[in-house]
């Protein structure tokens, strides 16, 4: 029998049952949907945190804190300059930058704006070498100026502020060459406490004139102030030569080497977080949840698949004597096969192109639906609608693989079928009514 003559006997065949076909179809839709919806929800969701990781750091940047393992290292789990230097030496390192947070800050007034930014000292050359980019003005050159990151300018709030604010629902200042008036508070030390256990802090002023703008990078760099290292040391009451860095960011050179560097980092006894070691972590937990979805969804085309079997075995009482008659004419078992397991096969194609179908529709509009959610709920609180992917995504390779498998499915189904047919005997078969 030639493929033309078998492929037109099969659809001949699935003709004359049109309603039956029909039905066992809609289940393979139905379970195919149910795995494609499932599985495209968890990379859909594993997406969305992937963009809001990146969100806190660049990908090739590695933030180490101090350590409390026992190296055997003069700094012991320190975050000295003498560590700063080794993990300079480490390879394909391309910089590194010691940062310190200015603790003594209570806030920053600009005529009566009032904003509790962070504020942090870091050395400017390697700030401009992990090619942060300026959206106006420069970088601080003496103590006295201060770099605000970009959602800074939006952080600042008065009692009239609404009066004021744009169609985002926020206010922003227009800051560069302005100065702002920080409130700082100078807390009694150790040796001051011994001496009078009373003691209390005492309030410091200083002016800062904002010297540039940063163009948006990160969540924690835009919502930053940057001073130099030795204001900030000022401004906490220390000197440099005493004090320790409370973190440092490592740049790696790619993100291929970002986790050889933080292992090298982590084994001198310090702590260390990125965004690829997260992402790793992540990456393994959707990857169980992927399976735990796709497998509810196997269980509607298990079903499906039941229903395809339960057809293809129906169809074998209604048909006896029609493959008696077959194998008269000298069709052999293993056409008779085809012919059974072809009819299995479109039924699972055509569930399988259904299902596709329907998914993305279906995901279309869940999109549609969550997006408007998350809108009405930013717009009713005032803020920005973040910037999210959709929840339901369907990449090529799931499509593809849910025609696939619904075929695969539609085969399987019909094996036992096609084999029962295959062996019924030839005389029986054409005495029966």
């Amino acid at each position: 029998m030639r493929f033309r003559d078998l492929a037109f006997l099969v659809v001949s065949n699935l003709r004359r049952m049109k309603l039956r076909l029909a039905l066992t179809s809609l289940g393979v839709v139905i379970g195919t949907s149910a795995i494609v919806l499932m599985v495209s929800l968890g990379i859909g969701l594993q997406a969305n945190l992937t963009t809001s990781l990146g969100d806190l750091g660049a990908a090739t940047h590695i933030t180490v804190m101090p350590g409390g393992m026992e190296t055997g290292m003069p700094d012991e789990g320190q975050l000295t300059d003498a560590a700063l230097e080794r993990f300079e030496t480490i390879e394909h390192v391309e910089a590194v930058m010691p940062m310190t947070y200015v603790m003594s800050a209570q806030g920053a007034r600009y005529k009566r704006y009032e904003s509790y930014m962070n504020i942090m000292g870091v050395p400017m050359d390697a700030f401009e070498a992990f090619g942060y980019e300026l959206e106006s003005g420069r970088l601080p050159r003496t103590d006295s100026e201060v770099l605000l990151g970009a959602a800074v300018p939006t952080s600042f709030a008065a009692g009239d502020s609404a009066t004021q604010a744009g169609p985002s629902g926020r206010l922003k200042l227009d800051l560069l060459g302005k100065r702002l008036d920080l409130t700082l508070m100078m807390w009694p030390s150790e040796e001051e406490m011994q001496k009078d256990p009373m003691a209390q802090g005492t309030e410091r002023k200083q002016r800062l004139t904002v010297v540039g703008i940063l163009a948006p990078t990160d969540m924690q760099t835009d919502q930053t102030a940057y001073v130099t290292l030795d204001a900030a040391h000022a401004m906490n009451g220390a000197t440099r030569r005493t004090t320790a860095y409370e973190n440092v960011v490592v740049k790696a050179d790619s993100t291929r080497n970002v986790t050889a560097i933080e292992d090298e980092i982590s084994g001198q006894g310090f702590f260390t977080f990125s965004s690829q070691s997260m992402l790793k972590e992540l990456n393994t937990v959707f990857l169980i949840i992927q399976g735990v979805l796709g497998a509810l969804g196997a269980i509607a085309m298990l079903v499906a698949a039941l229903g395809i079997a339960n057809t293809m075995t129906m169809s074998i009482y209604e048909r006896t004597r029609e493959i008696g008659i077959m194998k008269a004419v000298g069709a052999s078992n293993r056409q008779i096969k085809r012919v059974f397991l072809g009819e299995a096969a479109i039924i699972g194609v055509l569930g399988g192109i259904g299902g596709l179908t329907f998914s993305w529709a279906g995901a279309a509009l869940a999109n549609l639906f969550v997006q408007s959610l998350i809108a009405s709920q930013a717009g009713s609180s005032g803020g920005v609608m973040p910037e999210t992917s959709a929840f339901f995504q369907i990449p090529v390779w799931l499509a593809l693989f849910a025609i696939v498998f619904a075929s695969g499915i539609g085969l399987l189904a019909g094996v036992l079928p096609a084999v029962r047919a295959a062996n019924l005997d030839p005389l029986t078969a054409l005495r029966h009514e």
